[in-house]
């Protein structure tokens, strides 16, 4: 019965992308997710860490609604630093992004996302449990030359006190791209598949598609060096191996800097031991961008 179940849900999602009004095929998205989106937001705090050795700051992670410990490396970083609760986040998932919990905490800001169907079931499920928040929720897809413009449009008077990215492709290109003067602190994915000790990145490739198989982003040496030429420093790597947060210099004394050589962590302990193989094998025969 689960299986026909699922069967008939994918049947009646494809039928309405393709043949009902936006209006209600949108209400399909939102009555599929509902539950789980309850789910989620209600979920308790969880303080499991996922690497050893780690920075005084790895202390802090937690998890409510963030895909690893994002959550808790954003409140403590929020207390020492002043803000207006404003935020701008690229590539989110329905039910888990690094933002989820500021919009639970009052946090208003913009949601951008490349695909419809997320975009419509947020639009719809924000409006429902958190009718007061102003936040807009964006489908676009993001390129070095439409970065600026999209970020910074109706935050002309505005500090983006937090910038979230994670685009699984060309995230090194557009945050060189992006004007970052009225960011206070960015968290970016990084590749931890390219190593602790090289500057790589992917070629810019507009037509980019995230394939799993370690062909996406830059590492997290790359990221460091090109958000430190642009004024600031490396504070935490999430302790799964996925994130990494930068703080504007002037806020620096708030925290201590962290070498990424030091502090980089590996995401391999999710994959099994042929998938690592797997992927590292196929990383040899890709092509590369020196830094």
């Amino acid at each position: 019965m689960k299986k026909s179940k699922k069967i008939f849900t994918r049947f009646i999602l494809f039928f309405g992308k393709k043949y009902f009004p936006t209006k209600v095929y949108s209400f399909i998205l939102f009555l599929r997710s509902f539950k789980k989106f309850k789910k989620e937001i209600n979920k308790k705090k969880s303080e499991v860490k996922f690497s050893e050795n780690l920075d005084e700051i790895n202390q802090f992670e937690y998890k409510i609604t963030s895909q690893n410990n994002e959550d808790g490396i954003i409140d403590y970083i929020f207390k020492g630093i002043p803000n207006n609760k404003y935020f701008v986040e690229i590539g989110f998932d329905l039910h888990e992004f690094n933002t989820l919990n500021l919009i639970k905490k009052g946090w208003y800001g913009k949601l951008i996302e490349q695909d419809k169907g997320e975009c419509l079931a947020l639009t719809n499920l924000l409006k429902y449990f958190f009718p007061e928040s102003r936040t807009k929720i964006l489908n676009q897809k993001i390129y070095q030359d439409n970065i600026n413009k999209i970020v910074l449009s109706d935050t002309e008077e505005k500090i983006i006190d937090f910038f979230s990215i994670d685009i699984d492709g060309n995230d090194y290109w557009v945050i060189k791209n992006l004007d970052l003067e009225k960011i206070n602190v960015i968290c970016c994915e990084f590749n931890s598949w390219l190593g602790r000790d090289v500057k790589k990145t992917i070629p810019y490739n507009r037509d980019h598609k995230f394939n799993n198989d370690g062909y996406f982003g830059a590492s997290l040496l790359a990221l460091s060096e090109l958000l430190d030429s642009k004024g600031f420093d490396l504070i935490a790597v999430e302790s799964s191996g996925t994130n990494a947060f930068f703080v504007k210099k002037k806020f620096s004394n708030s925290f201590k800097i962290l070498s990424p050589l030091k502090s980089w962590r590996s995401v391999h302990r999710f994959d099994t031991k042929d998938q690592v193989k797997k992927i590292t094998n196929n990383l040899k025969n890709l092509k590369f961008t020196e830094l």
